[in-house]
């Protein structure tokens, strides 16, 4: 019952660093290898940059929170003696990383939220 948290956790740090990666190479509002924004964000030189610092930060910060676990689950893996995740532990983990694509997404929902060029705010 270990190997699958671990997996999951371990899944969830490579994908949001992935993303991360995007971010600081700037490459997030491109149509091909980038993902999916707004026109007025891509267009826009400031709102592109803006994207990719938040796209950036957040996913990294995701990423560095879901090896967080691995400490922990990863010697119980190790370990010789039969170990098992109680049910309230598993739900805490199960919270967690839902905490943690919750944060991964963050930026996606900021992007679809900047102002146009020449938009008024109310």
């Amino acid at each position: 019952m270990i190997f699958p948290v671990i997996a999951c956790f371990g899944a969830l740090a490579v994908l949001t660093l992935i993303a991360a990666a995007t971010g600081y190479r700037g490459l997030v509002c491109d149509a091909e290898r980038g993902y999916p924004v707004p026109a007025h964000v891509a267009s826009d030189p400031r709102l592109a940059e803006r994207a990719n610092q938040s796209v950036a930060f957040w996913c990294t910060g995701a990423s560095v929170l879901s090896v967080a676990p691995l400490f922990l689950l990863v010697p119980m893996l190790a370990d010789d003696t039969a170990q098992t995740l109680t049910t309230s532990s598993l739900a805490v983990l199960a919270t967690y990383g839902l905490a943690l694509v919750a944060l991964g997404r963050m930026p996606f929902a900021l992007i679809k939220r900047y102002p146009a060029v020449g938009a008024t705010s109310r």
